[in-house]
């Protein structure tokens, strides 16, 4: 059976209990549903517990090793650094125009197919990828074109090899050396090569051409490059994918289940498109300010979220309950089941009811500041 509905399973049939043991594949791991124990490890004693549990063998996944959710210790500490004012806000502003741009070619595509039947899935996984294209890798990727445009033929590839394939997901996340076996990593060595290549090329253009570079995510890491403590460029083309990895799919996922949402509640459709139509201009402020768009993709994050999340302990620790005293040992697993949180009905009564207003500020000072989890 398929490991995150069981988790969900466990959730619900321990209600009364702050934590419940189990095994994960032979190995002993402690499930938290207490949310004041979920922030004993998510915030208060974090640095007990921010490595997660999943390992890739790193001469098999040299680039996707250095994403952050991969990383452990100290290189992720070091990683973590060099990486969060990427995400600044004044970074996100500065990317914003690129973002206006491929609005405005994904609405041109849109408006060509107004009498068409779409795969909503598939063009949002295009305007993902096309965002991704010029912000993280510097370029085009004129996936609006055409579908054999090169760069999303080879992020569908990337896909494909893995994250569609459950069999291959399971074993090298939960057993990495069968992939050492087979020689094989997570994904494709010629789609990855293809992306790495695509930063090279990008690299070595801005180098000769310093006067055509623009305030990109990848020039942030590329500014690093050959400095005392900085990045390499195996480093960047890691950074760079992991822009694709984190932001394609779950970008996508989330937006096709919100638009399906709004299709089946069509009169939160309508209040909704009148926020968007009564913004004065389009920009990263005026998005900013539109609290319904807001509740909409956060109780989509709710009811249709909630990757489980899992921690390792990285020194023995005593996690305490309800007078209960919960031994956890280093290296062991610590379980978060957050769509277990995000679908409990003492937490939000009748959860599979799409209900926006649950994420009033109202109702939400009400529940526990760790009861919503969409972005882990």
């Amino acid at each position: 059976k398929a490991v995150f509905p069981m988790i969900q399973r466990v959730y619900h049939n321990t209600k009364g209990h702050a934590a419940v043991g189990l095994y994960m594949f032979r190995k002993p791991a402690l499930l938290v549903r207490d949310l004041d124990l979920v922030k004993e490890v998510l915030i208060r004693e974090f640095s007990s517990f921010h490595d997660n549990p999943f390992q890739l063998d790193e001469n098999l996944n040299t680039y996707l090793c250095k994403n952050l959710f991969l990383q452990r210790g100290q290189s992720w500490k070091t990683h973590r650094q060099q990486v969060s004012p990427a995400f600044s806000l004044s970074k996100m502003k500065a990317v914003f125009p690129m973002i206006q741009r491929v609005c405005q070619e994904f609405n041109g595509f849109m408006e060509k197919r107004l009498h068409q039947d779409v795969d909503v899935h598939q063009v949002i996984g295009m305007y993902s990828s096309e965002v991704v294209a010029k912000c993280a890798f510097g370029l085009d990727g004129n996936i609006f074109n055409g579908p054999n445009a090169e760069f999303y033929k080879q992020g569908k590839a990337l896909w494909a090899g893995s994250f569609y394939n459950p069999l291959m997901m399971f074993v090298t996340f939960w057993f990495p050396f069968v992939n050492k076996l087979l020689g094989r990593g997570l994904f494709p060595n010629d789609v990855l090569e293809f992306f790495a290549s695509t930063v090279k090329q990008t690299a070595e253009y801005r180098r000769k051409n310093p006067d055509k570079v623009p305030d990109d995510c990848i020039q942030f890491f590329l500014n690093s490059l050959d400095k005392e403590g900085g990045f390499t460029i195996e480093d960047v083309i890691g950074q760079s994918l992991t822009f694709f990895t984190d932001g394609f799919e779950t970008s996508s996922v989330v937006a096709t289940f919100a638009i399906y949402e709004l299709t089946v509640n069509p009169d939160l459709q309508e209040v909704l498109r009148q926020e968007i139509q009564d913004m004065e201009s389009f920009s990263h402020e005026t998005i900013s300010d539109l609290p319904l768009l807001d509740r909409v993709f956060q109780e989509t994050l709710r009811k249709y979220g909630g990757f489980v999340m899992g921690k390792e302990c990285t020194k023995d620790f005593v996690l305490k309950a309800d007078g209960r005293y919960f031994p956890v040992r280093k290296g062991q697993q610590i379980i978060v089941p957050t769509h277990g949180i995000h679908r409990d009905p003492e937490i939000y009564p009748d959860p599979e009811t799409f209900d926006p207003d649950r994420f009033l500020p109202e109702n939400v000072k009400n529940r526990h500041p760790l009861s919503f989890l969409g972005f882990g």
